[in-house]
């Protein structure tokens, strides 16, 4: 891919990762290993709403501040 721009850059390494994510996941047997990896994913959307809402939360305080 031949671009500069930050933002196709960053979909296309995304997008990537996620096909190389999906290809290992066809190698998981076990319904142990599924929950577990299920359980992970949950963990790391829970994570990352809760960091967006921090910074929505900063952004409002900065905001009525200023």
């Amino acid at each position: 891919m031949r671009t500069d721009r930050k933002k196709d850059l960053d979909k296309y390494y995304n997008d990537h990762l996620k096909m190389k994510i999906i290809s290992r996941l066809q190698l998981v047997t076990s319904w142990r290993e599924i929950k577990g990896l299920e359980s992970a994913v949950w963990e790391a959307l829970d994570r990352e709403d809760k960091a967006e809402q921090a910074e929505q939360e900063a952004f409002e305080e900065w905001k009525a501040n200023k």
